[in-house]
């Protein structure tokens, strides 16, 4: 009877330890299983911004374009015999140029010769973008003067002076154009030039370059240079 009971003791106890252990088992797993789990860090690149690409343009708008014959209809002259003088000149339509030509004498007290283009209310609208007029011609050494008169009937004038035999682009600042009577003397404190008012462009030979003269223009036109 003792040994019976020695025996159903020490079954007991095996049994207890192998529970203990058992538990032991589970609580070290729980712990590994609720340990925090390691973090990939993933990085993105911040998005790449492209600046557009702009293109400068410049801004030009044909006033008198001569590649064509029509395109010399209605320019004229007026030449010095208006008052007395013997100068003469003529304006015609070669190989897409509008030749400006003659002979510019002092005689008689004269002293000019003239083309002028025609009245044009575009104008103001086709030189709205510009600063500049710019005159593409091929010259002969002279120095022509370009007048451009306003509907007001005010005249404003520039001198620009030619390269000889060779076609040549010639800029005229719209701020450098002088206010001038009928005679072409400066006018002392008049307004700059007001393009909206703008009609008629022409171009004079004078300051007593006496001689044969030409001047081939192909084109004139408003510039924002």
């Amino acid at each position: 009877m003792a040994l019976r009971t020695k025996l159903l003791l020490n079954t007991l106890a095996i049994s207890l330890l192998s529970a203990c252990a058992s538990d032991a088992a589970t609580t070290t797993s729980t712990v590994a299983a609720t340990t925090m789990p390691a973090t990939t860090m993933t990085t993105t690149a911040a998005p790449t911004t492209i600046a557009p690409t702009t293109t400068m343009t410049p801004t030009t708008s044909v006033l008198f374009d001569f590649s064509d014959p029509s395109s010399a209809t209605g320019w004229f002259n007026q030449n010095d015999t208006v008052m007395g003088g013997v100068s003469d000149s003529a304006s015609a339509w070669v190989d897409g140029h509008l030749v400006f030509s003659g002979n510019l004498s002092l005689d008689n007290n004269g002293g000019f010769t003239s083309t002028f283009g025609p009245i044009n209310e575009q104008l103001p609208a086709l030189m709205s973008g510009g600063n500049a007029i710019v005159v593409t011609a091929r010259g002969d050494s002279q120095t022509y003067l370009m007048q451009i008169r306003n509907s007001d009937n005010t005249r404003y004038i520039q001198r620009f002076t030619t390269v000889a035999d060779s076609e040549q682009s010639y800029i005229l600042p719209i701020a450098d154009f002088v206010s001038v009577d009928w005679r072409l003397s400066p006018i002392a404190g008049a307004a700059p030039m007001d393009i909206a008012n703008v009609v008629q462009i022409g171009f004079y030979l004078l300051d007593k370059q006496v001689g044969l003269f030409e001047i081939a223009i192909s084109s004139i036109s408003a510039d924002a240079v």
